[in-house]
Parts: C-alpha cells; sequence; structure tokens
C-alpha cells in the first residue's frame, strides 16, 4: 500500500516539545514532509534571522525519528508547493488560516504554554537571572537589573511618537500614585539633579534643614549655596520653636539606613506652618506615607527598581516656581515639564515593564527585609520604627567571601565596625541563607 505524502510546514526556529507532538500525531498520517521555512522567508515576514541557521535546522528535524524529509518552503504555504512535492494531506496548526479545495487539510491545536517566542523569553530572563548571580550587588541601587525593565524596550521619541506618549502617561501616573503628588515631571539624570532643580526653582523664604547624614547635607550644601538655611540634627527637632517656610529632609537617609518617622515628620510641619520638601531616592516605591511632603525628588534605580539614569520630581498644585533669573537653563523646571530637552524615554519604558509586576518584586524585597531583621534583630542600630525597606545598619563588619564576585555599599557615613546591608538584590528571589553563601558578618 502506498503511504499518502504528508507534509507538516513550521519555522522550527526553536525546537521543542510542542514541534515534537505535532510531527508525532502528522506521522500516523504516512510519509512525513516537513515543509521548513527559509532562513529568508522567516527574516521578511518575522523581522529576523532565526538563531539556527537552515542547514542546522534541516539536521536537527532531519534527526528526529518522525520525520522522513525536510524541504525548503515559503512562510506561506502555497497549492504550487503543495503540487510540486505531491502532498496529499497538510497539517499545521489550528492558527494557520490555509484553505483548499484540491487538497486535504487537517488542523492541529497548538501545545499550550509553550512557543518559540516564549522560549527566547524565558532565555533572556534566565540570562540577566544568571548575571545577576554572578554578581551579587549589594548596593542600594543600582542593584539587581530586573528583566521586565529591558524586555520592554523598543524604538520611542519623545515628540510625535504616539506609542511614547502612551508610555509617558502610565508610567507618570503610576509614580503620581506612588507620590501622593498632582504633578510629575522626568528628567534624564541622577536624583541629586531632580533635588538641586527642585530646591533652586521651589524653595524660598525661611528654609530648615534636617541632618540625618551625608545626603541631608548634600540638600544643605546645594541650597546654601543660593539661600540662608538653617541646619539641626534630626535628634533636636523637639527643640525648634522657631516659623518656616520650608523644610527638607531624607526620607531615608542611605548613608546610614535610617527612615525618618513620618509622625515627627508631620507634626514638625504642622508645628512650623512649613512646606516640606523630601529626598525621596531611598523611599519612593518603598515605603508609604510620601503625600505628606510638598515637593519631592528621586531617581529610577532604587525603589522604583528601574535602570539608572531617570530622575523625577513631583509636587503639589499649589507649589509654585520662584521668579528666577539668570538660572542654568538645564536647572530650570518648566524646561524639563515642557519637553524642550530630551527625555529618558527608554528608562521609561523600561518602568512600564516594572509597574506591572512591582508590587511582586516589592514584596520579595519586604519578604528579605524582615527575615534579615529578624535574624540579625540583636545587631541593629536604629528602632524597628526606623529602619528602611532599602538597607539596615547593623552593628558589625560585612565581608565579602572571594569565591563570588560581590559588591558590598561602601557608605560615606559609617563609622567603624558598623555596615549597611542593602535588600534590592532580593528582586531576584534570594533568601538570607542563599545571602549568606557570599558574605559573613562578624561583630
Amino acid at each position: 500500500m502506498n503511504l499518502k505524502r504528508v507534509m507538516v510546514d513550521m519555522s522550527a526556529t526553536i525546537i521543542h516539545h510542542g514541534h515534537i507532538r505535532l510531527l508525532r500525531n502528522a506521522k500516523k498520517y504516512g510519509y512525513l514532509i516537513v515543509g521548513l521555512t527559509t532562513d529568508k522567508e522567516i527574516f521578511k515576514f518575522k523581522g529576523y534571522s532565526p538563531e539556527l541557521k537552515f542547514d542546522e535546522r534541516v539536521e536537527i528535524l532531519s534527526a528526529i525519528e518522525y520525520v522522513d524529509e525536510v524541504v525548503p518552503t515559503n512562510w506561506l504555504i502555497t497549492e504550487e508547493i503543495l503540487k510540486k512535492y505531491k502532498i496529499d494531506i497538510l497539517i499545521h496548526g489550528s492558527d494557520n488560516l490555509f484553505k483548499s479545495q484540491r487538497f486535504e487539510v487537517i488542523n492541529f491545536p497548538r501545545t499550550a504554554g509553550i512557543s518559540s517566542s516564549l522560549l527566547r523569553l524565558k532565555a533572556f530572563e534566565s540570562l540577566i537571572s544568571k548575571r545577576n548571580r554572578n554578581k551579587l550587588m549589594l548596593t542600594p541601587g543600582p542593584s539587581s537589573i530586573c528583566a521586565a525593565a529591558i524586555k520592554h524596550i523598543e524604538p520611542v521619541f519623545g515628540r510625535g511618537d504616539t506609542d511614547y506618549e502612551k508610555i509617558y502617561y502610565e508610567v507618570t501616573e503610576w509614580i503620581k500614585n506612588l507620590s501622593g503628588q498632582d504633578e510629575v515631571i522626568s528628567l534624564i539624570g541622577s536624583a541629586t539633579l531632580a533635588i538641586e532643580i527642585s530646591l533652586i526653582n521651589f524653595l524660598s523664604g525661611d528654609i530648615l534643614v534636617i541632618d540625618t547624614g551625608f545626603y541631608s547635607r548634600r540638600i544643605y550644601k546645594i541650597i546654601s549655596k543660593y539661600k540662608n538655611v538653617d541646619l539641626i540634627n534630626f535628634k533636636e527637632i523637639d527643640k525648634i520653636d522657631k516659623k518656616y517656610d520650608w523644610i527638607a529632609a531624607c526620607f531615608t537617609e542611605t548613608s546610614c539606613g535610617y527612615k525618618f518617622n513620618l509622625g515627627n515628620l508631620s507634626r514638625l510641619k504642622f508645628k512650623t506652618k512649613a512646606n516640606l520638601f523630601l529626598d525621596a531616592t531611598g523611599s519612593i516605591g518603598l515605603e508609604d506615607g510620601h503625600e505628606i511632603a510638598d515637593l519631592i525628588a528621586f531617581s529610577s534605580c532604587k525603589g522604583l527598581l528601574g535602570l539608572t539614569g531617570a530622575a523625577f520630581i513631583a509636587k503639589k498644585n499649589n507649589i509654585v516656581q520662584n521668579n528666577l533669573s539668570n538660572i542654568p537653563y538645564y536647572l530650570n523646571y518648566n524646561v524639563h515639564k515642557e519637553k524642550l530637552v530630551t527625555g529618558p524615554y527608554h528608562i521609561l519604558e523600561g518602568l512600564l515593564g516594572i509597574k506591572e509586576i512591582h508590587h511582586l518584586l516589592l514584596e520579595n524585597i519586604r519578604s528579605f527585609h524582615n527575615a534579615f531583621l529578624k535574624k540579625y534583630g540583636k545587631l541593629l542600630v536604629w528602632e524597628f520604627d526606623n529602619q528602611p525597606k532599602l538597607c539596615t545598619l547593623i552593628k558589625a563588619n560585612c565581608k565579602a567571601i572571594n569565591n563570588k564576585k560581590v559588591i558590598l555599599y561602601k557608605s560615606r557615613n559609617v563609622v567603624e565596625n558598623q555596615s549597611i546591608i542593602c535588600h534590592l538584590h532580593a528582586i531576584d528571589k534570594k533568601n538570607i541563607d542563599d545571602l549568606e553563601k557570599y558574605f559573613i558578618i562578624t561583630k
């Protein structure tokens, strides 16, 4: 009895178990020929060159026991191709729309949960995870790279690109909700730049900076070049008996792992009748309560868990810009609000990917943070109410174990025999036991 000639058309750029199931079932109908899409046709219709060249794909398919022959075909199967190879039956996936009056066509359902595109994505995520584990970043940001921040990046432009306009709107709305503010602008640069623009453009009158460490003193250094400002240690704020127009502080002082008690800040704000500016670099996306501020500045790479290079300024509607003259162009808030310079287009794209899973990543960080506090509670410098999610200051020395490349955070503020352990690496689902393979803590 002559076997019917059966064709299965496929690209098989990355061969998986779904292909094997299709070929096994198709073989039951007769002599099995794979109509394999050529490299040129894949590039024409899918827009990329396949991972495996045509000859390599032929070699793999020919080694499969169900396959009798492999022939080159176009992306779209036509009756002329079926006639050329004397095909009796064409078999392909249920999503293929090919129909014929002259040839028998059988559609098989695709294997659920698998495709070459899905495998590419999984391979990409595995590569990012491997790189994160090969270089352990015990830093406050940038720390571990999140695959979600990279896989969304495509060509975009800031003007006349409707795709980017949608991304910008969605990301800024998300950040507005996180910050509890009415208006958000983005710019290329670090949080330091956003802080300087905020201080110059909006702070006026009598100003008080609360000193919690290096980064709060950075605020003082910036603003004191332009205006008169007082500096007071955070432990002495109960002694303040003067009214101010503005108070400036760090919500989370990364340099010493200290989180400001928002109740204390709120009471001080009410007592002094002042507006509140917060450096939210170490707190945005990680802590609640930013709505008590009237103006905040932060970056993309800490609690937002994005790539480095974008900065944000968020404010309440009632905060108006100072009358400025002779200010450098790039330091003018309105220049960035009106998008008169290049913005952080691709970083915002990455944040769109982060936005979708931020709550899951944040849960990983919180879980690790809580486990760390539980295990090392006796070594904590600050009270539990003053422990930020970003990092923890402990009364101990931390030393990397040399069998892995480990980058420890070297604070500009911590004294001898103290260490800051940062927790953003936990987005890659690291736990305490896993982490302790790479460093040791000694009292």
